[in-house]
């Protein structure tokens, strides 16, 4: 059996806490003719995670604690698109506040959708080569996070012992380790 659209009647907001996230409750018509008045979809800004490697082949991580899983957990560089910035502009802006480094290579991995089921926003996955420290890091009032290099070996390690336990992470060094990392053009980093 083909899969055919639905269509959306309405749609409103039930939760708005802008900038973090917004609760739509759609209704909508299934091709069947059914109609679901409570169909609920999370609409949040796109982000941005940095597979970031210095030039001895070690990739920056940061250790930091995540409240949703309540615990110190290890994963990339990342943060939020502002407005009117492209994904590039965010991941350099994002690498150098988090962690005082610039990259002298961009190689953008792909723009994902996060969930195709409740919808939610756009990761942008970038791999940052050749990295030089810039500055130090800006402090953050809410997330503490300690800088560290590590292996490959080693982030297979923290992926297998689930001290990176995030899909997002394990994706992009998927990417990264394997012959699809040839076909992502590098970009330019002005």
């Amino acid at each position: 059996m083909r899969p055919f659209s639905w269509e959306t009647l309405s749609s409103k907001t039930i939760l708005d806490v802008s900038p973090w996230f917004s609760v739509i409750e759609d209704s909508i018509s299934l091709p069947s003719g059914r109609v679901v008045n409570d169909y609920y979809r999370i609409q949040a800004p796109d982000y941005v995670l940095i597979s970031a490697r210095r030039d001895d082949g070690c990739f920056l991580m940061e250790r930091c604690y995540k409240h949703c899983l309540g615990q110190i957990i290890l994963t990339s560089p990342a943060g939020g698109v502002e407005d009117g910035e492209s994904p590039l502009q965010a991941a350099q802006r994002e690498l150098l506040e988090e962690t005082g480094y610039e990259a002298d290579r961009w190689r953008s991995m792909g723009s994902f959708r996060v969930d195709g089921t409740r919808g939610i926003c756009n990761a942008h996955l970038f791999f940052a080569d050749n990295l030089r420290l810039v500055a130090q890091p800006l402090s953050n009032d809410m997330e503490e996070s300690e800088l560290l290099f590590m292996t490959l070996n080693d982030i297979s390690s923290a992926i297998s012992n689930k001290q990176i336990p995030l899909l997002p992470d394990i994706a992009i060094f998927s990417m990264v380790t394997s012959n699809l990392f040839s076909v992502f053009p590098q970009v330019d980093a002005q």
